[in-house]
């Protein structure tokens, strides 16, 4: 980070984000690595460092990160995993950081939907919840077991009805696999009937997707045309209407109540617009995925020091508008759940790709890896 950007007040960081036009940033957790599924391209338990042998966060760590960061601003907070409902105290974690951000927050979670016994939709929306991405890859309950190692999509339905008879926004997270095409097209018609926003996600050539990507990748393009008949009127909905703070565009096929998108990190990822700051289990916050700027909240949770944390966040994430990354290319979602992950001081994590995507390959032209 550049001495000037570091001599900046809160004040002038903020001002400067809001005047480089990036969504203003919002945080993203990493609440766990535990899954009691096992789908074929996260195979969480293959991680070296699957169920964290070091520290995790706990809830008042939660509230003070909750509360510092709506001192500067954000406003969102996203929760994903491993699965994160598994934590006993996923509840209270919710209700820690919707209190931190404030009366306008809006608090998430990913989940695949099969909630553990004794949690509920609306005891995470009595938190302060305010929206859910499940991950939904087949209606078929042995196909889903296929790609998921177990669970039930219709009790991830039941989550999802359950959800929309709350109020809360609804998206839906599913794979795109040549061998599931058609139930990920079965997955997508859930929303001709239901006011949710389903996203089809590419394949990406990173760990245990690596095997599967050479013959089951499938690119945006490939699904825009096959589904031609129902983007040909389809209208645009609103990123605000939805919730969303990632660039990517989501469509409303005519005559549909809810909307259909893509994240294609694959075909046509770009930083250009990346907003999320990531935060491990046990409080490493990764505020730029392709350059090591991580810097870990633990000492500035127990020195109460959490606003030099974030003016470092802040200040890292300005820094991408000058480095060769800005409007570039590259593997926008590289897979930064884990403690451990290495990250070379001052290295690329991954090198860049060619500064425009080829011809043709992204349809809808900004799409992005945020996962919320």
């Amino acid at each position: 980070m550049s001495t000037d950007l570091m001599r900046q007040s809160k004040a002038e960081l903020i001002a400067a984000f809001a005047a480089a036009q990036r969504n203003h940033p919002y945080l993203a957790f990493t609440l766990n690595s535990l899954c009691n599924l096992d789908c074929v391209f996260c195979k969480p338990r293959c991680m070296p460092d699957y169920g964290h042998k070091d520290r995790p966060l706990v809830v008042a760590d939660y509230a003070a990160i909750g509360k510092a960061a709506g001192d500067w601003g954000i406003t969102k907070a996203h929760c994903s995993g491993g699965e994160p409902t598994l934590r006993a105290d996923i509840v209270d974690i919710v209700a820690a950081l919707a209190e931190g951000l404030g009366s306008t927050a809006s608090v998430g979670i990913t989940s695949h939907g099969n909630l553990r016994r004794g949690l509920t939709v609306d005891a995470l929306h009595q938190a302060g919840l305010t929206y859910l991405n499940l991950s939904l890859h087949s209606l078929d309950p042995a196909r889903s077991a296929d790609i998921m190692g177990g669970g039930d999509p219709r009790t991830t339905l039941a989550t999802l009805d359950a959800a929309l008879s709350l109020g809360l926004k609804v998206k839906v997270n599913c794979v795109l696999q040549r061998s599931y095409l058609d139930d990920a097209f079965a997955v997508a018609e859930l929303a001709r009937s239901r006011p949710i926003a389903v996203r089809f996600i590419e394949l990406q050539n990173i760990g245990p997707a690596e095997a599967l990507f050479p013959t089951e990748f499938v690119a945006e393009q490939e699904v825009r045309d096959r589904l031609g008949e129902w983007f040909a009127q389809a209208g645009e909905v609103s990123r605000e209407a939805l919730g969303v703070r990632s660039p990517g565009r989501y469509l409303r096929p005519d005559g549909w109540a809810g909307s259909i998108g893509f994240i294609s990190n694959s075909s046509c990822a770009t930083c250009s617009d990346a907003n999320r700051i990531k935060i491990t289990p046990t409080g490493v916050a990764r505020p730029c995925i392709l350059h090591n700027r991580d810097i870990e909240l633990k000492p500035h949770l127990a020195e109460k020091s959490l606003d030099d944390a974030f003016a470092h966040l802040f200040g890292a994430m300005l820094a991408r508008n000058s480095n060769e990354a800005w409007q570039g290319f590259h593997y926008v979602d590289y897979d930064l759940r884990w403690d451990r992950v290495e990250r070379p001081m001052g290295v690329p994590v991954l090198p860049l790709l060619p500064a425009a995507a080829p011809a043709g390959s992204c349809s809808l032209r900004r799409s992005s890896g945020e996962g919320a």
